[in-house]
Protein backbone atom coordinates (compact mmCIF):
# COMPACT_ATOMS: atom_id res chain seq x y z
CA UNK A 1 0.00 0.00 0.00
CA UNK A 2 1.44 3.55 -0.64
CA UNK A 3 1.68 5.88 1.64
CA UNK A 4 0.40 9.44 0.68
CA UNK A 5 1.84 12.45 3.15
CA UNK A 6 -0.95 15.68 4.30
CA UNK A 7 1.40 17.54 2.39
CA UNK A 8 0.87 15.95 -0.83
CA UNK A 9 -2.79 15.34 -0.63
CA UNK A 10 -2.63 19.13 -0.23
CA UNK A 11 -0.70 20.39 -3.01
CA UNK A 12 -3.37 18.27 -5.22
CA UNK A 13 -6.63 20.09 -3.25
CA UNK A 14 -4.85 23.38 -3.93
CA UNK A 15 -3.99 22.72 -7.35
CA UNK A 16 -7.65 21.68 -8.18
CA UNK A 17 -9.12 24.35 -6.52
CA UNK A 18 -6.58 27.11 -8.30
CA UNK A 19 -7.55 25.13 -11.51
CA UNK A 20 -11.32 24.67 -11.45
CA UNK A 21 -12.50 28.49 -12.13
CA UNK A 22 -9.91 28.45 -15.32
CA UNK A 23 -11.30 25.48 -16.35
CA UNK A 24 -15.04 26.69 -15.75
CA UNK A 25 -14.38 29.63 -17.82
CA UNK A 26 -12.98 27.52 -20.89
CA UNK A 27 -16.30 25.54 -20.69
CA UNK A 28 -18.43 28.17 -20.65
CA UNK A 29 -16.46 29.93 -23.62
CA UNK A 30 -15.96 26.82 -25.44
CA UNK A 31 -17.68 27.43 -29.24
CA UNK A 32 -20.35 24.95 -30.36
CA UNK A 33 -19.12 22.40 -32.53
CA UNK A 34 -19.64 22.74 -35.65
CA UNK A 35 -22.72 21.47 -38.00
CA UNK A 36 -24.63 21.45 -34.49
CA UNK A 37 -27.46 24.05 -35.04
CA UNK A 38 -28.24 26.18 -31.89
CA UNK A 39 -31.11 25.37 -29.64
CA UNK A 40 -33.20 28.13 -30.91
CA UNK A 41 -33.34 27.91 -34.52
CA UNK A 42 -35.17 27.01 -37.93
CA UNK A 43 -32.69 24.15 -38.61
CA UNK A 44 -33.73 21.51 -36.20
CA UNK A 45 -36.86 19.91 -36.64
CA UNK A 46 -39.56 20.01 -34.36
CA UNK A 47 -39.81 16.05 -32.96
CA UNK A 48 -41.58 14.30 -29.68
CA UNK A 49 -41.10 10.43 -28.73
CA UNK A 50 -43.85 9.23 -26.64
CA UNK A 51 -44.50 5.93 -26.00
CA UNK A 52 -48.09 4.23 -24.92
CA UNK A 53 -49.83 5.40 -22.12
CA UNK A 54 -51.06 3.30 -18.93
CA UNK A 55 -54.91 3.54 -18.42
CA UNK A 56 -56.45 5.32 -15.21
CA UNK A 57 -53.94 8.23 -15.31
CA UNK A 58 -54.96 11.80 -15.83
CA UNK A 59 -51.81 12.85 -17.23
CA UNK A 60 -49.70 11.84 -20.65
CA UNK A 61 -45.48 11.54 -20.59
CA UNK A 62 -43.54 12.59 -23.34
CA UNK A 63 -40.08 11.21 -22.97
CA UNK A 64 -38.63 13.62 -25.15
CA UNK A 65 -39.81 16.92 -27.03
CA UNK A 66 -37.61 19.39 -29.21
CA UNK A 67 -38.83 22.91 -30.43
CA UNK A 68 -36.94 25.55 -32.54
CA UNK A 69 -38.77 27.99 -31.13
CA UNK A 70 -41.36 28.22 -27.72
CA UNK A 71 -44.37 26.37 -28.35
CA UNK A 72 -46.38 23.46 -27.31
CA UNK A 73 -46.58 20.23 -27.13
CA UNK A 74 -50.84 19.45 -27.37
CA UNK A 75 -52.83 16.11 -27.14
CA UNK A 76 -55.50 15.01 -29.27
CA UNK A 77 -58.19 12.63 -28.79
CA UNK A 78 -59.21 10.32 -31.64
CA UNK A 79 -62.74 9.32 -33.25
CA UNK A 80 -63.75 5.47 -33.20
CA UNK A 81 -61.82 4.33 -35.98
CA UNK A 82 -58.90 6.33 -34.33
CA UNK A 83 -58.64 8.95 -36.72
CA UNK A 84 -57.36 12.25 -35.22
CA UNK A 85 -60.20 14.73 -33.93
CA UNK A 86 -59.66 18.44 -33.65
CA UNK A 87 -60.30 18.69 -29.76
CA UNK A 88 -57.08 19.59 -27.60
CA UNK A 89 -57.75 17.31 -24.81
CA UNK A 90 -54.48 19.32 -22.86
CA UNK A 91 -50.83 20.87 -23.86
CA UNK A 92 -47.99 21.98 -22.05
CA UNK A 93 -45.96 25.34 -22.92
CA UNK A 94 -42.37 24.67 -23.72
CA UNK A 95 -39.51 27.16 -24.38
CA UNK A 96 -37.12 26.31 -27.92
CA UNK A 97 -35.08 23.63 -27.05
CA UNK A 98 -34.75 19.61 -25.91
CA UNK A 99 -37.40 18.48 -23.47
CA UNK A 100 -36.95 15.32 -21.56
CA UNK A 101 -39.49 13.74 -19.73
CA UNK A 102 -42.46 16.52 -20.38
CA UNK A 103 -45.95 16.01 -18.67
CA UNK A 104 -49.28 17.06 -20.48
CA UNK A 105 -52.26 17.07 -17.65
CA UNK A 106 -55.02 15.71 -19.16
CA UNK A 107 -59.12 16.55 -17.85
CA UNK A 108 -60.26 12.98 -17.97
CA UNK A 109 -58.48 9.80 -17.08
CA UNK A 110 -56.86 7.90 -19.82
CA UNK A 111 -58.87 5.24 -21.03
CA UNK A 112 -57.53 1.66 -22.00
CA UNK A 113 -57.78 1.02 -26.15
CA UNK A 114 -57.96 4.84 -26.54
CA UNK A 115 -56.24 6.51 -29.16
CA UNK A 116 -54.32 9.86 -28.42
CA UNK A 117 -51.96 11.82 -30.69
CA UNK A 118 -49.27 14.53 -30.03
CA UNK A 119 -48.46 17.65 -31.94
CA UNK A 120 -46.56 20.66 -31.45
CA UNK A 121 -47.03 24.41 -32.21
CA UNK A 122 -45.26 27.88 -32.43
CA UNK A 123 -45.83 30.24 -29.46
CA UNK A 124 -46.14 32.95 -32.19
CA UNK A 125 -47.97 35.67 -29.88
CA UNK A 126 -45.58 35.54 -27.20
CA UNK A 127 -49.00 34.47 -24.23
CA UNK A 128 -47.84 31.12 -23.74
CA UNK A 129 -52.11 29.92 -23.85
CA UNK A 130 -52.19 27.68 -26.98
CA UNK A 131 -54.50 29.39 -29.29
CA UNK A 132 -54.91 27.59 -32.95
CA UNK A 133 -56.04 30.79 -34.03
CA UNK A 134 -53.52 32.67 -33.20
CA UNK A 135 -50.16 29.89 -32.40
CA UNK A 136 -48.76 28.16 -35.94
CA UNK A 137 -48.62 24.42 -36.09
CA UNK A 138 -44.71 23.29 -36.67
CA UNK A 139 -45.87 20.25 -38.89
CA UNK A 140 -48.40 21.12 -42.27
CA UNK A 141 -51.86 21.74 -41.89
CA UNK A 142 -51.81 21.36 -37.98
CA UNK A 143 -52.32 17.80 -38.35
CA UNK A 144 -50.57 14.96 -36.24
CA UNK A 145 -49.48 12.74 -38.83
CA UNK A 146 -47.56 10.39 -37.00
CA UNK A 147 -47.32 10.71 -33.32
CA UNK A 148 -50.42 8.53 -32.43
CA UNK A 149 -49.76 6.71 -29.52
CA UNK A 150 -52.43 4.48 -27.65
CA UNK A 151 -53.57 3.61 -23.98
CA UNK A 152 -53.22 0.29 -22.58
Amino acid sequence: MTKHSPISRLSVSAAALLLAPFLAVQAMAAPQAPGVPDVASDEIDPSVIVFDQKAGSKEVRFSFVRLPHDGYVAIYGSDDEGKVTGDVLGYVPLEAGYHHNVTVEIEQELESGSTLWASLYRDDDGDRKLDKSEDSPFWPNGKPLENRFDVL
